[in-house]
């Protein structure tokens, strides 16, 4: 037997369109009042014959591939605050809440309306950028569709939208919220990276990767919410991005195992006599596999309590809300024992969940 640590946390594309380009006539943005996900989908535009409607709108969402949800012709030039319709807002939040559902449920809870709506279309941006496979042939699709994403950003920073409905929300808030082009990059780099591996080489680079991608994204929230260079803040997002890719990676482990995935780190495979291989055809070594996932979700339980040692006063405190989750996770693994192939997901009620990250927000902590 380990002497393990205590765990117990809390209570302790084929680049379709590419020439299809709405050119912003001025980089200048207005706050335009965009209505509410729980509006119609009425437009302002009488001439529009293409009203979605709720229906219509899941249709999109649970096939993202489509075509048509991937660029639509048009060569009329427009400006970036003219872009985002009420219909392109609904398309965001349904597929944010289809899957995402847990950063769906922390957004919820973002006082500024704007910044929740900057919050769906982030984490609906990070889930386009995910890749669910990892043959040779969908790693190439995979990146087409990167390369798309990073010519998009790089397009709205020019001032140029491709026609799509989360190209024309991004464009919209990045002008709004000036939001920073680097973090956007920085998570496309490592997801670019991580296709060109099998599997993570130490425990460094498992936490570069949550940083890259998981703080990056903590911090394009806060900037929504108006928050920008102060050290002590971005410090604490660090630790949390970090903590909350963990236990991503942590969680998906039976999943990437059957695509031939693995993000336990080759420091720990060697480690603990851990084979690969063995893993990828399903002859699991339990005890040393425990031993890794120790090793990481421990990881994670000292980023999180680092990004919990940091001050984070509201609205700030509604970015970090996601740390709950965090807790509750490392609390279920350990009462498996780690073994990861024994966790089942938290079926709490959405409600309840609610009132407990509610209760976060109320009385300012995270």
């Amino acid at each position: 037997m380990i002497n393990r640590l205590s765990l117990n946390v809390l209570g302790s594309c084929k680049k379709i369109g590419s020439n299809r380009l709405l050119v912003s006539s001025t980089s200048n943005i207005y706050n335009k009042n965009v209505l509410n996900f729980s509006t119609s989908t009425k437009t302002t535009n009488n001439n529009n014959k293409d009203k979605l409607t709720t229906k219509s709108i899941q249709d999109k969402v649970e096939n993202i591939t489509a075509k048509e949800n991937v660029a639509s012709p048009s060569t009329k030039s427009i400006s970036i605050d003219e872009i985002a319709t009420p219909q392109d807002y609904n398309y965001v939040f349904e597929r944010a809440k289809l899957s995402d559902k847990e950063n769906y449920r922390c957004s919820l809870l973002i006082n500024d309306p704007s910044a929740r709506r900057a919050s769906y279309a982030l984490r609906t941006f990070n889930i386009e950028t995910v890749s669910t496979d990892f043959g040779v042939k969908t790693e190439k699709m995979a990146k087409l569709r990167l390369a798309f994403w990073k010519d998009a950003i790089n397009n709205i920073y020019n001032g140029k939208v491709y026609d799509q409905p989360l190209t024309r929300v991004l464009a919209q808030i990045i002008k709004e919220k000036q939001l920073t082009k680097t973090w956007f990059i920085k998570l496309l780099n490592r997801r670019e990276k991580d296709l060109q591996s099998v599997q993570l080489r130490d425990m460094d680079e498992l936490e570069a990767y949550s940083d890259d991608i998981y703080s990056s994204l903590i911090l394009l929230t806060l900037e929504a919410m108006g928050v920008k260079g102060n050290h002590d803040i971005e410090h604490c997002a660090s630790h949390l991005g970090k903590a909350v890719g963990i236990m991503v990676l942590i969680r998906g482990t039976p999943f990437h195992v059957s695509r031939r995935k693995l993000y336990i780190p080759v420091e720990l495979t060697t480690k603990y006599g851990i084979k690969p291989e063995q893993l990828f055809r399903g002859e699991v070594d339990v005890p040393a596999l425990k031993n890794a996932i120790y090793d990481m979700a421990s990881l994670a339980k000292l980023h999180l309590e680092k990004a919990r040692s940091f001050k984070a006063p509201p609205p700030t405190n509604q970015a970090f809300l996601i740390a709950q989750m965090v807790e509750d996770f490392l609390r279920r693994i350990q009462q498996v024992d780690f073994n990861v192939f024994k966790y089942e997901e938290d079926t709490t009620p959405d409600a309840l969940l609610l009132i407990k990250l509610y209760k976060n927000k109320f009385f300012d902590k995270f």
